[in-house]
């Protein structure tokens, strides 16, 4: 009996950190990044704040962990498809795509994009660590396989990082509208990605002589 209290106390301080984030994006996104404090993260987590600092150094810390495990992995997923599709540009593309409608459909994604939109101002810190580690590496990646096509011959000739920004913004705007007015048909994301898709391959095709 003892050792079987011994490893559910294990498991237990095994999930702690991902309990202990999980309680942090709910209180920034519900109280915003500078109003919540770690007593009321702690409270939430079910832990002493003590606890906390075992972890996390400090709430700005707590933060950008959370944004490396649920934005950070996501952009690491998308490099690690780019680089290793062989197939046509476009259909890596629609690929990247679908994998982006999954990923900003996530209710916690959507949370940390208005976070982060709301608070980066008031915190630059926390506003470079996420251009750094999850809008560049995003954009950037994006930006090389409009090169790839390009090169190819699949894409027409254009400026691949400013035509990456034509692409991912609206589909940011999309997901923020989503979170701050809640769930409307306007703001479909099974409508809005097909339509987005077919605006940006049609735009990006290359042109034929007839």
């Amino acid at each position: 009996m003892a050792k079987a209290a011994q490893h559910k106390a294990q498991r237990r301080k095994e999930a702690r950190p991902g309990e202990i984030m999980a309680a942090g994006l709910k209180a920034f996104s519900e109280s915003g990044f500078a109003a919540t404090r770690l007593e009321d993260v702690a409270d939430a987590a079910g832990v002493s704040k003590a606890t906390i600092y075992l972890y996390f150094d400090s709430k700005a810390d707590l933060l950008k962990a959370i944004l490396l495990d649920i934005v950070g992995t996501r952009i690491g997923d998308i490099e690690a498809i780019t680089k290793s599709f062989d197939g046509p540009t476009p259909d890596l593309l629609r690929m990247l795509y679908e994998r982006a409608g999954q990923t900003i459909g996530s209710p916690d994604v959507r949370a940390i994009i208005k976070l982060i939109l709301s608070e980066a101002r008031n915190f630059p810190d926390i506003a470079e660590f996420y251009w750094k580690e999850v809008a560049h590496r995003a954009l950037h990646s994006l930006a090389r396989v409009i090169e790839h096509g390009t090169k190819r011959g699949e894409f027409r000739p254009c400026d691949p990082v400013a035509t990456a920004q034509s692409v991912v913004f609206p589909i940011l705007m999309n997901a923020l509208a989503t979170e701050v007015f809640g769930p409307m048909p306007e703001f479909s994301t099974a409508r809005f990605y097909p339509s987005h898709l077919d605006f940006v391959l049609r735009g990006l095709a290359a042109e034929r002589e007839a």
